[in-house]
């Protein structure tokens, strides 16, 4: 995996050593000697993980990262701190700060690597997101959906009953976390009562390590659990376990002997990117949908309708099956919002949407492509059933008075439709979105002109 890599070290053998090793490794590397100097450097370079020595000649290390994470906030490049011993104080204080991993030197190089790659993997998968929903922000579809103070369930996984036991007190000591045991055949199912583990912790000893690296690999790939964070806790026989668990995919690796506040650091952490993550997928899930869903009537939009059109197409192409396209349009709309008012021709849209959805089939599309205009698309349907379709719905719509604030009285209102069909033609390709749009225009002025209420069928292709 490559990236740019911001080693800071106030001495120049360190930085070089550090440099070779991940220059062989295909990272870019870039160097800083102070803490001021290094912060310049990622505001200029945006560097996507930073490496900081124990102690610098400007300030304390844990002051540059606090300083690194507030300037940047959520765009903050992860950041691994060294440490000259393994003191849990000095861990404590160095997670506080914003350090997302402490290695103590002399570091082993598998390591720092396997580490290198899991913290720049979730950067960039958070990176990622954030690039799209803020797309979708920044075109005003969505807004960030908060994030609530919960308490948390984590699903532990122990290979052995005694292990489990001692795990889950250990865990309950903090209020803020309710531990569910499970066995790994039950991790894997989704539970009937749809409450998943916001975190997956698994204890892996030196005899459990290839069932834990599978039930790794399977809850990456669950649907119901591949967005969790996944823990592994290793047992005092298994510190050697830690790049491979890395690089399949666990979400951070922690010794079972740490300190109680370490790991509910670690725990928080890991929770609470997954919490962001959540909220910035439901943004954007949001912003889609409000991209392509028209705000008054609730049916899709153009934007999504002639994409939608367009694949179909493209399926026509390969499989030889045809399918039908039908522009409908209400008739003598602008009296309605004449004499009634666009607040009552707005809800007249709305119910002739409703009314014209539920006559279609699920595998049907329905559309509001102009103001008072829809496009119907119908898969895998001939001339016949098409021309049922379109009855039906004409008959619909004249059957179904509706009722408007503007008038005590219903009021009857009547559609158009122009119709036609989508297959490979002998005479000609099969043909294109705006072709069929034309021709089905072109049918709808049929109907408009020999009195609405009606449907009408293409006769040919448009020139």
């Amino acid at each position: 995996m490559s990236g740019k890599i911001l080693i800071l070290d106030d001495l120049a053998t360190n930085r070089i050593v550090l440099k070779v090793k991940l220059s062989a490794a295909y990272y870019d590397v870039i160097q800083a000697r102070t803490g001021a100097e290094a912060l310049a450097l990622a505001a200029r370079e945006n560097p996507d993980l930073v490496i900081c020595a124990p102690s610098l000649s400007d300030m304390s290390s844990h002051g540059f990262v606090q300083s690194l994470k507030a300037r940047d906030g959520v765009e903050a490049a992860p950041v691994i701190m060294f440490l000259h011993h393994d003191d849990h104080q000095a861990r404590l204080a160095a997670l506080q700060s914003g350090a997302d991993e402490i290695l103590v030197k002399p570091v082993d190089e598998s390591m720092l690597l396997a580490r290198l790659r899991s913290l720049l993997r979730q950067h960039q998968m958070a990176r990622d997101l954030r690039v799209h929903a803020g797309t979708a922000s920044a075109l005003g579809f969505a807004e960030t959906a908060p994030i609530f103070d919960r308490i948390c369930h984590i699903g532990l996984v122990a290979h052995g009953q005694k292990e489990a036991v001692a795990l889950a007190a250990k865990l309950g000591q903090l209020s803020c976390y309710k531990v569910k045991p499970l066995d790994p055949e039950s991790a894997l199912v989704n539970p009937r009562d749809g409450t998943v583990p916001d975190l997956y912790l698994l204890r892996v000893c030196a005899g459990s390590r290839d069932e834990s690296v599978d039930l790794i690999a399977r809850l990456n790939a669950s649907p119901h659990s591949r967005k969790r964070p996944i823990i592994a806790l290793l047992s005092p026989d298994a510190a050697g376990l830690t790049p491979g668990l890395l690089d399949m995919g666990a979400d951070d690796v922690i010794d079972e002997t740490c300190d109680t506040r370490e790991l509910q650091l670690r725990l928080d952490r890991q929770l609470t990117r997954a919490r962001k993550a959540e909220a910035m997928r439901e943004q954007l899930q949001t912003g889609l949908e409000a991209a392509v869903i028209d705000p008054l009537t609730g049916l899709y939009n153009r934007r999504y309708a002639l994409p939608f059109l367009d694949r179909l197409i493209d399926e026509t192409r390969r499989d030889g099956r045809g399918f039908a396209v039908m522009v409908a349009d209400l008739d003598h709309f602008k009296r309605i919002n004449d004499r009634h008012g666009h607040a009552a021709g707005d809800a007249v849209l709305s119910q002739i949407a409703r009314l014209l959805k539920s006559n279609l089939r699920d595998e049907d599309m329905i559309a509001r492509i102009g103001g008072e205009e829809f496009l119907i698309v119908m898969p895998d349907t001939g001339r016949d059933e098409a021309s049922r379709m379109a009855r039906r719905l004409c008959a619909a719509v004249r059957r179904s008075p509706l009722h408007v604030m503007s008038s005590e009285a219903p009021l009857n209102v009547t559609i158009s439709i122009g119709a036609t069909l989508g297959h490979p033609r002998p005479d000609a390709e099969t043909p294109r979105v705006d072709t069929l749009l034309d021709e089905a225009d072109r049918a709808l002025y049929g109907s408009k002109s020999d009195g609405r209420n009606m449907v009408t069928f293409s006769r040919r292709p448009a020139a």
